[in-house]
């Protein structure tokens, strides 16, 4: 890796942290939750967890894009953008993400947009729970590209 990203590199892994927090706090709370009781604490904590888990992924493709892609995609549908970039760079730079884990961080992508966009009151833990399943074995994937990344650069 070069020199000129090492700082790059300690932000990234400074956010990874962050994300494996998260991810523990939303382990926990999903051993917890019981779809056959209501539970008006349980719900909205898997959602904020999931929704900070692809905040977490997408504060590493903003990082990536603005100092090794040198730039950064504006307007309304810069969430789905950056995501695309991650996978198909500008012309001589190396992806962060294979097309298989960008197509699975879409469905984190639209959990996170309605969660922001207040229809957080919609969320059924029912329904959550596919994302909260699956998350582990798709962050374990995430980390494995993002090192294969940095050995490439």
């Amino acid at each position: 890796m070069k020199e000129e990203y090492n700082e790059l590199r300690e932000d990234v892994l400074d956010e990874e942290k962050a994300i494996e927090e998260t991810l523990e706090r939303l382990y926990e709370v999903r051993a917890k939750f019981d779809s056959q009781i209501e539970d008006y604490l349980t719900e909205p904590a898997m959602g904020t967890y999931l929704m900070n888990f692809y905040t977490g992924i997408e504060n590493i493709l903003k990082r990536i894009t603005k100092k090794y892609y040198l730039t950064m995609p504006k307007g309304e549908s810069w969430h789905k953008e950056i995501l695309a970039l991650s996978s198909n760079p500008p012309l001589g730079k190396i992806a962060v993400f294979n097309q298989n884990i960008v197509e699975r961080l879409h469905s984190y992508r639209n959990f996170r947009h309605r969660f922001v966009s207040g229809y957080g009151f919609q969320l059924k833990g029912e329904k959550m729970l596919e994302l909260v399943d699956n998350v582990e074995s798709l962050w374990i994937d995430i980390k494995k590209a993002i090192s294969d990344f940095w050995d490439k650069l």
